[in-house]
């Protein structure tokens, strides 16, 4: 992750706030923040948004997803999570999850 030096002068403060140009500093903001925090809120539409990514290659993974959310939340978050790092079952053999 690398950040600019930005000239501030000339930006509205919503562009200051995206840049990091309050206070001292810049901040880096990742772009995967906004995943882990559809993530973290409502684990199913995370993988919904990552089915649409890869063209619903596999719809069961949302359907259980769901299943295990309805399941005390931190099942779904924790299958949320897997597929984040892992990717689906059949890919986990190839990049070494188990």
């Amino acid at each position: 992750m690398s950040c600019e030096a930005t000239d501030f002068n000339d930006q509205t403060l919503f562009d200051k706030l995206i840049d990091g140009g309050f206070g001292y500093g810049t901040i880096c903001v990742p772009k995967e923040l906004p995943s882990y925090i559809i993530m973290v809120i409502f684990p199913p539409a995370y993988v919904f948004l990552k089915q649409i990514k890869t063209g619903f290659d596999r719809m069961d993974l949302i359907i259980i997803n769901f299943i295990l959310t309805a399941m005390f939340y931190f099942p779904g978050l924790l299958h949320a999570l897997n597929l984040r790092k892992c990717g689906s079952l059949t890919e986990s053999k190839i990049s070494g999850c188990s």
